[in-house]
């Protein structure tokens, strides 16, 4: 009698489940990859987008500075704040200080510096 030998079994890639295994895990990884560029892409374009709206305020303000700028340096305004702050008075002009009832004698008043 012969005894019956087992055949040994050779790979078969067609028949086995080793490639599909590997294609799943290696779709599943391009998954993974693919979610964290978007995640990384929507963030940026969150940024671009505050970054934009930045930009535009400070437009704004860098254009309401320069109004302001040539408001300042204007003749009319160096004259008024001339008048109105520092007292000044153009030549030949004579300067009348208003004195308010109440005062002691309408008399001299002395805004001098005193330590």
């Amino acid at each position: 009698m012969q005894t019956a030998v087992p055949r040994k079994r050779r790979f078969n890639p067609v028949k086995s489940r080793l490639p599909i295994l590997f294609m799943i895990i290696l779709l599943l990884y391009f998954a993974v990859l693919l979610g964290f560029q978007l995640n990384k892409l929507w963030t940026m374009q969150e940024s671009i987008m505050k970054m934009e709206e930045q930009v535009v305020e400070l437009r704004q303000k860098n254009e309401y500075l320069w109004g302001r700028l040539a408001t300042l340096e204007s003749e009319g305004y160096i004259e008024e704040t001339a008048r109105e702050r520092l007292g000044l008075i153009r030549p030949g002009e004579t300067r009348i200080v208003p004195v308010l009832p109440g005062d002691e004698g309408y008399g001299f008043i002395d805004r001098s510096i005193k330590d």
